[in-house]
């Protein structure tokens, strides 16, 4: 009975421990804010009464921390839509940029989309890919410098998460589920009643899964602190979109160039469906034109087709007579 009475005070203990742990994480988070006492005392301070923490000296020269995102666990993320008038070279070069950086591609999907472009081109229709990249966090801004270099980005957005209170809170929870780890193993080694076993033993399973739901977030947090994801949307096109304000003339010339190459591409679509369509374009003009001649035509062409079969008829019944 006393032993009973011991683990269940036993597992109270690690309950309490536990909540203390989560309060404790609300300080600890503040510890990330640049609101701090600790940076408050020193921000924006560069007299000689600076005394440097790490050895205790005055030292009028000691950089002070004044970037708000210090020791904040940050979560970047970037979308882009790009045109791009060489898809191949595009993927290529931005494959190889991508790797250069210490970053990969997570995914890539590609698409032809339903509109036909110059016959020019090599390849007959226009291309489309949805593209997805994991960037070191601190090589996010130059990939998306080279992106925007290599074709038109015609809308770009970012997003910033501040994961800090979350994480620390995650950690401070991590760490009082170990210990009463730690403690129901202590227990268990020395229980001796079946029971007292068994409910340990359940408590450890319970504890274990905790601990590593939580160490999952932590991985997630970290992979997601340490590559930005970056999705491309990307789309082949003959003529680029205008990101930026065009003056007069240049706008208007623009307009006139477009307007020739649209000219150019309709008599071109129009000589195809001529000269693809033209035999039937022939026989409906017999019909309109001449119909007598269409009727001529057509009794002569089914004549003959009775002649070919009837011939066919009287040849196959002599060879019958001569086999018998």
């Amino acid at each position: 009975m006393k032993r009973s009475v011991l683990i269940i005070a036993a597992l109270m203990l690690s309950v309490l421990m536990l909540l203390s742990g989560c309060a404790k994480s609300s300080e600890q988070a503040r510890n990330y804010y640049p609101s701090s006492p600790e940076y408050s005392a020193n921000e924006g301070r560069t007299d000689s009464a600076y005394k440097d923490p790490m050895n205790g000296s005055d030292s009028p020269s000691a950089p002070i921390a004044t970037d708000p995102l210090i020791n904040r666990k940050i979560i970047r993320n970037a979308s882009l839509n790009i045109e791009t008038l060489d898809f191949d070279n595009f993927v290529k070069s931005i494959n190889e940029k991508a790797a250069a950086l210490g970053g990969y591609i997570q995914s890539n999907v590609v698409r032809n989309t339903n509109y036909y472009r110059s016959y020019k081109s090599s390849t007959p229709y226009l291309r489309g890919a949805e593209m997805v990249f994991r960037i070191p966090a601190e090589k996010l801004d130059e990939f998306l410098a080279a992106a925007d270099g290599l074709g038109n980005v015609t809308s770009r957005s970012e997003t910033v998460s501040d994961v800090t209170e979350n994480y620390v809170d995650v950690e401070a929870r991590l760490k009082s589920l170990r210990t009463e780890y730690d403690t129901l193993l202590e227990l268990l080694s020395r229980a001796e009643n079946l029971e007292e076993i068994i409910m340990l033993q359940d408590r450890l399973t319970n504890v274990r899964y905790e601990i590593e739901s939580y160490e999952a977030r932590l991985r997630s947090y970290d992979s997601q602190i340490a590559f930005s994801t970056v999705s491309i949307n990307l789309t082949e096109v003959e003529r680029e979109t205008a990101v930026t304000e065009e003056s007069f003339g240049e706008e208007t010339s623009r307009r006139f160039r477009e307007s020739l190459e649209d000219v150019g591409e309709g008599f071109r679509d129009f000589a195809a469906w001529f000269i693809g369509n033209l035999p039937h374009i022939v026989v409906v003009l017999l019909l309109v034109v001449c119909p007598p001649l269409v009727i001529v035509l057509i009794i002569v062409g089914s004549v003959k087709r009775r002649r070919k079969k009837r011939k066919a008829l009287l040849e196959a019944k002599a060879a019958e007579e001569k086999k018998e």
